[in-house]
């Protein structure tokens, strides 16, 4: 009798402890459903954030592209303005402002992990000479000197991303500056190591300002900190805080911070770079050189934005370009039926029919003709639907004459050879 009333007290615990499990469970599965949805909400709203983001950065690059642009051609077209104050600080306003909106979109493309790095031949002290002469103006009208030294024993032509290593330098120069009042911020570029076709380049950027205290280090180049709990007014925090560090870990840089009380700080980022083989170096030099054609070369410039067409066709006209606009994909397609043209610029972001689609069309009968995208959307987004559609390359807007005609030989020289 007792083994029967054990038995049915276990199989009433047992009952117990199944009906507990299942209640548990139950409870547990509602959790995990209500985190699971909690996640995917929070991943949406990322989404949409880093959507508004883009969207926000390609407006802003778009009439940035014509005020730089105007900028420029009113320079070259009237050269007594060219030492003209009001001019130089339009320049230098335009060149700060295009730094802050490509600080956001690397920021957001960091954060969806979506950043793309490019290995192309560049030469290294023309981009550091040219990031340190975009700073001078910023020092014409203070006691603030701010010095460039490249060290002879790097080799100029090397591998890399050009755009995320202006970046990080721009940054870490502009922090400098405002840490430095009727100072001296000196640039330094020097080679610490070559090996097995590697150089160790040092970037090295310090002023004799204001010592940065540790809070203010990891303001700089850590996340975003509360501004008000920084003692120094001019402190470069916010974007730039962010951009710099992350943008360093994606190109395997290390980014050193050293202070002395007597000397100010010293900002130094270390990258490695592959050494470009001599024949590739050789090319390269012989591009630079290479002479303008005799001819004139003939253009296609699709843009919807009327200023854009004249900004573009101004800068053109000028080195012996021959350009047609045109403001629409479709006009642009019967226009490549009809003509024959040596290159055509395509804007991305067209209403009806965008750039994609129109240099889709255009590639069922005209596979020759190099295509260039004209975009103000981060590349990151566009290089599949780019490769997929026949567009040969691409120029980030809004973009400097060098940049462009440089873009335009290389591809007209090839079309020739």
């Amino acid at each position: 009798m007792l083994y029967y009333i054990l038995g049915v007290v276990l199989l009433i615990i047992s009952l117990i402890f199944c009906v507990l499990y299942i209640k548990s469970r139950s409870k547990l599965k509602e959790k995990e459903a209500a985190l699971l949805s909690l996640n995917k909400k929070t991943e949406e709203q990322l989404q949409l954030q880093q959507e508004l983001i883009s969207i926000l950065s390609q407006e802003l690059r778009i009439p940035m592209y014509g005020i730089m642009g105007l900028t420029n051609i009113l320079s070259e077209e009237y050269p007594d303005l060219k030492n003209d104050k009001n001019l130089k600080s339009l320049k230098f306003s335009g060149n700060y402002l295009l730094t802050l909106i490509n600080n956001v979109l690397h920021v957001n493309f960091l954060d969806s992990k979506e950043v793309t790095l490019k290995n192309v031949l560049f030469d290294i002290q023309e981009l550091t000479k040219n990031i340190t002469n975009s700073f001078n103006y910023a020092t014409e009208n203070s006691d603030t000197k701010l010095s460039f030294d490249f060290d002879p024993e790097i080799d100029q032509m090397i591998y890399g991303d050009p755009a995320v290593l202006s970046q990080i330098l721009m940054n870490l120069l502009s922090n400098a500056l405002r840490f430095t009042k009727n100072g001296n911020v000196n640039f330094s570029v020097n080679l610490i190591k070559k090996k097995n076709g590697v150089s160790t380049v040092s970037f090295k950027v310090n002023h004799d300002g204001q010592e940065v205290s540790i809070e203010e280090q990891n303001s700089i180049y850590q996340e975003f900190i509360n501004a008000k709990s920084t003692n120094t007014p001019n402190l470069g925090i916010g974007v730039n805080s962010k951009i710099t560090n992350r943008l360093a870990d994606v190109i395997n840089a290390e980014l050193i911070v050293q202070n002395n009380s007597h000397n100010g700080s010293e900002y130094a980022l270390v990258v490695n770079f592959n050494e470009a083989p001599s024949k590739e170096k050789s090319d390269s030099q012989s591009l630079k050189a290479f002479e303008p054609f005799s001819k004139k070369i003939s253009v296609l410039i699709v843009d919807d934005n009327k200023l854009n067409l004249l900004v573009a066709d101004k800068m053109l006209s000028k080195e012996n370009y021959n350009c047609t606009t045109i403001d629409n994909g479709f006009d642009a397609i019967d226009l490549v039926k009809e003509n024959e043209y040596d290159i055509i610029l395509m804007d991305i972001n067209m209403p009806k029919l965008n750039g994609i689609g129109t240099t889709k069309r255009i590639r069922k009968f005209d596979t020759e003709t190099p295509i260039i995208a004209l975009t103000a959307v981060d590349v990151t987004q566009l290089n599949r639907q780019i490769v997929q559609a026949g567009l040969n390359d691409y120029i980030l807007k809004p973009y400097n004459k060098n940049h462009l005609l440089e873009i335009i030989d290389k591809h007209t020289h090839l079309t020739t050879q």
